[in-house]
């Protein structure tokens, strides 16, 4: 069974297209930090290693849970979902959310096979126990994907900032910065009926209760795309994840509520949706007050390469370097000409966003005197 599971995983068009978008995110984010920088900040494929260390494990032990629970989803539903999750995948070049493709899965196959989902007729007893536990199965893949992405946010998110530069409407040069980060959750469900038979491939089949069931697994997207422009990462993160959290919240509760009373399924469904669009909107209007502007004396940081002197160094994103090795810094080539006075040794006086001073040292590596991992504004050519 375990070989025709992993069968039915592979022989999926949307499994592969989900792992072609982690990789490219990985490439995408190298890419523009080589042409903002003229050096990726992490040149390693971080992103697409994610994709697989955090989804994978949460998919077998929520696939446990799915099996012990007999949790169904219909066989229409699960191929519209290969067809939508595909172009849900399109959509992450520009933007992620990947709770779209349940969603629009879900709303599809309810507005073409509405007969479907009259789950309180009392003469089809056992359609209307298997349509029940598909419809809280649903609200519990829109639970997962909502909460698994906060998690996944609130991790990573940090780890994988990646600073850009644009200008401003006053011409100066302005930074900010982005984070994104896909991770593949593969969870198992049964799927009523002999409908995905095929002679290519075997999809395992149980009987429960005296009725046959595919065993699937259905390849969830979970991930985030984080712009930071106006605002410390920190407290957008935490704002953002906040609302996901309340969103899954709402998932879980709706999920409760259809299993009891499965004539609300369709007005639950409807409120998911107004709860997902708000969320979304409003992760994409998240302003501040901090700026990441070209400063006219000092350098600002703008990113720290991993296992550099700098990444010892108490240094954030929006620091601005002050001095360095006592010597006043006003741009990239004062900065430069510092550290050359002792190139074995670090010593940094830093201004930070909220306006205190801090001072920080490091010791620099002998086989590379001239990397000390800072990236900030490149030199204007």
């Amino acid at each position: 069974m375990i070989v025709e599971l992993l069968v039915s995983l592979v022989a999926q068009p949307l499994l592969w297209c989900l792992i072609l978008a982690g990789y490219l995110v990985s490439r995408r984010r190298i890419q523009q930090e080589r042409q903002t920088f003229h050096i990726a900040i992490d040149s390693r494929l971080n992103e697409f290693k994610a994709f697989f260390i955090y989804g994978l494990p949460l998919g077998i032990v929520l696939s446990v849970g799915t099996i012990l629970l007999s949790l169904k989803l219909s066989a229409a539903w699960w191929l519209g979902y290969q067809i939508i999750g595909i172009l849900a995948v399109i959509m992450t070049v520009s933007v992620v959310w990947p709770t779209a493709a349940v969603l629009f899965t879900t709303l599809i196959m309810v507005a073409l096979l509405p007969n479907s989902w009259r789950l309180a007729v009392p003469r089809f007893t056992d359609q209307v126990a298997t349509n029940r536990l598909i419809a809280v199965s649903l609200f519990l893949l829109l639970a997962i994907s909502a909460l698994a992405s906060a998690g996944l946010r609130q991790r990573l998110a940090i780890r994988n900032l990646s600073p850009r530069i644009t200008e401003s409407n006053r011409g100066r040069r302005t930074g900010y910065f982005k984070a994104q980060q896909l991770a593949l959750v593969p969870l198992a469900f049964l799927v009523p009926g002999t409908k995905l038979t095929s002679g290519l491939f075997a999809w395992s089949t149980v009987h429960v209760a005296g009725n046959q069931y595919h065993l699937v697994i259905v390849p969830l997207l979970i991930g985030f795309l984080l712009t930071v422009r106006q605002q410390l990462p920190a407290v957008q993160i935490k704002q953002q994840n906040r609302w996901q959290l309340v969103t899954g919240l709402i998932y879980l509760i709706s999920a409760v509520i259809v299993y009891f009373q499965a004539r609300l399924f369709i007005p639950l469904l409807l409120i998911a949706v107004v709860v997902a669009v708000i969320g979304w909107l409003g992760a994409r209007r998240v302003q501040g007050l901090v700026h990441y502007t070209e400063p006219f004396t000092g350098v600002m940081v703008l990113g720290i390469q991993p296992e550099t002197p700098a990444a010892k160094m108490d240094l954030v994103a929006g620091d601005i370097i002050l001095e360095c090795n006592n010597q006043a810094v006003h741009d990239e080539d004062s900065f430069y000409a510092a550290r050359m006075t002792d190139p074995t040794y670090c010593h940094l006086r830093v201004k930070t966003q909220s306006g205190d001073i801090k001072i920080t040292e490091s010791a620099i590596f002998e086989d590379s005197p001239h990397n000390l991992g800072v990236m900030t504004f490149p030199e204007q050519v």
